[in-house]
């Protein structure tokens, strides 16, 4: 049994690494993640703890990917993705995007999917898509999805985007080659930029705030001048002091650095 000061110093040295805070409701219980991760590196529960609390990079990583859940879907906050897609639309030559916490590829494809519906076809644009969790990120690159998933996708748009299949519905290639994904630690440098929006939803709810913030930083600092910044709607505060141009509309409220 693994003693409870010995569980919260590698809760601390998780959140250190990644961000997350096990008071949230995104990680499950510590004990259950540190075992399982044990198992998967071949070691006792007691060295995979050590490991971790001495920043050993891959053990943390493995960790990582058993303390969290990946809970997502198409189409949530839908306002926000309809109320960037059309300040988006009009936009000369192709846009690049960053979905900066994606899970398992839903907010990237729905965002491909309202750039779409806005009339940009075929106009070039790419989104990064970027997850802590490799598994999630396999998942998102195949594309395949079940209904539950799908349960906020209006049906016409799920009968125009995705091809039903007896193993669930798979995106539309012309929605999927719009979608790149890779692994990023978002405390870590960003990607390299400029991106005309960068979208991070129901993640830093989920950061010790010290991590948080940190985040923030990283989330702006590829932003191209007048590019926009989607967070969830309750995560908004975290964004005050940042020097960001708020922008309401539709229900929603988008971020945009000046310029």
């Amino acid at each position: 049994m693994i003693p409870e000061a010995r569980l919260e110093a590698v809760g601390r040295a998780l959140a250190r690494a990644v961000g997350l805070s096990l008071a949230s409701g995104l990680a499950v219980a510590l004990r259950d993640a540190v075992e399982a991760a044990a198992a998967e590196l071949g070691v006792r529960a007691a060295e995979l703890c050590a490991r971790v609390e001495a920043e050993d990079g891959p053990a943390t990583l493995v960790l990582a990917e058993h303390a969290v859940v990946a809970e997502t879907s198409f189409w949530r906050h839908p306002e926000a993705l309809q109320v960037l897609a059309a300040h988006l639309a009009e936009r000369p030559g192709p846009l690049s995007l960053w979905s900066a916490g994606c899970a398992t590829g839903e907010e990237p494809y729905s965002l491909a999917i309202a750039l779409a519906e806005a009339g940009r076809v075929g106009r070039g644009d790419r989104i990064l898509a970027t997850d802590l969790s490799a598994r999630a990120l396999e998942r998102g690159r195949a594309g395949l999805f079940r209904a539950r998933a799908l349960r906020r996708l209006p049906r016409a748009l799920a009968g125009r985007w995705f091809q039903a299949s007896d193993r669930g519905a798979r995106v539309d290639e012309g929605i999927a080659r719009l979608v790149t994904f890779e692994r990023h630690n978002l405390l870590a440098p960003p990607p390299p930029g400029p991106f005309d929006a960068v979208l991070c939803r129901n993640v830093l709810i989920y950061f010790e705030p010290a991590e948080a913030a940190a985040a923030l930083g990283r989330l702006v600092e590829p932003l191209a001048p007048g590019g926009l910044l989607v967070l969830g709607p309750v995560e908004l505060p975290l964004a005050s002091g940042l020097g960001l141009e708020w922008i309401e509309a539709g229900g929603a409220t988008l971020l945009r650095r000046p310029g």
